[in-house]
């Protein structure tokens, strides 16, 4: 579309400024004629207001507030061909239109209204099938960018190099790049940015404006509005596959799948290496809640498994730092995460939740975000430290016992108790109970089948050494000592 100084350098129709030559560069989406004294209530935004002066008040004061009502409703520009008798223009109004960067443009009484409205109106007509031309330029470059490549940072590159332009994709609320600029970009040069619609977040950059692609108006709204079709698709497949997860997690809870044969499973999802699950107690003040945190950009390429509880979120991941500190960012400020030890076919799955609660029970009370199990061990070998954290630890460890206990008549946790108290001697201990060797050996099996836990182990003997204390903590054991 045609511009201000556009219009002035054309030499055919006689325009002059007046006033408000820094607001040359306006463009011009209309043109009206009015004599009325109210031609505001008569224009659109970048209206070109055409007049005789017949609508103009006289008194310097009334021309100015005239002037600002004009500038309020958005016109691009005032042209005055004055006729006889019209009021003059002051001073104080063209002072004021170059305080404002109004242009007030001079012309001739004998110029037509007409023929200026219609290079205006031609202008505008021209630039409507040069935007159309464009828009249809930019569909073929998309469709041709979707059978070049199937993914979307690769396509973002091929669009912006058909079109001479430098894209971005920033999260909105880190400003992190989900998809950078495919070359570097000086500080000096800023972008251009609209924001995408839909349910990302996000917003599209777009350097080098000078592409005749580029209408600020028009084509980035466009592509932004096609990008958000590829990164709501993007969220649907997110969606599910988070679905698929916490459907794995509870088959790992529930014992339907051993963690090791769920390997390829959690290696498809991108989770490789030591894996660790952790316990969230969320502030709830980010930008994030459960029910879409698996949509921040760190899991863009890895899918963690997903599961909560009244009170925490857990989840199975990398011990990664930039993925724990992403956690406490979009969840907010006050976020507190307990993590196990990794997950291995010996600590068991189960062990690793329990694992990441004691953790976070234990972080509630200092001043950091995040602490791992394995830094709490020299502190639980001296024991629980609260009455809430026995109970925790008994229930943890000897709550499937204590259930078999009220149904059968196997005293399986004494027997735990006096074996290691005796340090897993096993002539004591039946010595002690006044049982036989073979039936103790029955008592410790059943137990392991109970827990999981080998109690002639080291690593068993240890967790229930540590369980033992606590239920003394909680007067369980009182009659056993």
């Amino acid at each position: 579309m045609i511009t201000i100084d556009e219009l002035v350098k054309n030499n055919n129709l006689g325009l002059t400024f007046k006033s408000g030559r820094s607001g040359g560069k306006r463009i011009v989406k209309w043109a009206h004629a009015v004599d009325l004294p109210d031609p505001w209530h008569w224009i659109s935004p970048g209206t070109l207001v055409m007049t005789t002066g017949g609508g103009l008040p006289t008194e310097p004061a009334e021309q100015i507030e005239w002037l600002r009502q004009l500038a309020e409703a958005q016109a691009s520009a005032l042209v005055i061909a004055p006729r006889d008798f019209a009021p003059s223009i002051t001073e104080e109004m063209l002072d004021e239109a170059s305080d404002l960067g109004f242009p007030i443009l001079g012309a001739s009484f004998d110029l037509e209204f007409l023929r200026l409205a219609r290079l205006v109106i031609e202008s505008v007509l021209q630039a409507q099938r040069d935007r159309f031309d464009a828009g249809n330029k930019l569909f073929q470059v998309y469709t041709d960018a979707l059978w070049e490549s199937s993914q979307l940072d690769e396509r973002l590159q091929i669009i912006g190099q058909k079109l001479s332009l430098n894209l971005q994709i920033l999260d909105n609320e880190t400003l992190t790049p989900i998809f950078n600029f495919s070359s570097p970009v000086s500080k000096d040069n800023i972008p251009y940015s609209v924001k995408i619609p839909g349910r990302s977040q996000t917003t599209l950059n777009i350097i080098n404006k000078e592409s005749r692609f580029f209408d600020e108006t028009f084509l980035p709204r466009i592509l932004a509005g096609l990008l958000s079709i590829e990164l709501e698709r993007e969220m649907i497949d997110r969606d599910g596959i988070r679905e698929e997860g916490e459907a794995l997690f509870d088959d790992l809870l529930n014992g339907e799948i051993e963690f090791g044969a769920a390997k390829i499973m959690l290696e498809r999802r991108g989770l490789q290496g030591k894996l660790v699950t952790i316990a969230i107690d969320p502030s709830n003040k980010g930008s994030r809640q459960y029910a879409d945190i698996h949509h921040i950009p760190e899991f863009y390429k890895i899918y963690p498994l997903f599961s909560c509880d009244e009170n925490r979120i857990f989840a199975v991941l990398p011990d990664d730092s930039n993925l724990l500190n992403a956690l406490i960012n979009y969840f907010g400020k006050g976020t507190k995460i307990g993590i196990s030890s990794p997950i291995t076919a010996m600590l068991g799955f189960k062990e690793s939740i329990f694992q990441s609660c004691l953790a976070l029970g234990r972080i509630k009370e200092s001043q950091t975000d995040l602490i791992h199990y394995n830094h709490l061990d020299l502190e639980l070998a001296l024991g629980p430290k609260t009455v809430a954290e026995a109970r925790a630890v008994v229930g943890h460890y000897f709550g499937r016992i204590l259930e078999y206990e009220q149904t059968n008549s196997l005293p399986l946790l004494k027997t735990l108790a006096v074996f290691l108290k005796y340090d897993g001697n096993w002539k004591v201990t039946a010595s002690k109970l006044d049982i036989h060797r073979q039936t103790l050996v029955y008592r410790l099996r059943v137990i392991e089948e109970l827990t999981g836990i080998k109690p002639t182990t080291s690593l068993g003997i240890t967790r229930f050494w540590i369980a033992l204390e606590a239920a003394k903590t909680i007067g369980l054991l009182e009659d056993y000592y």
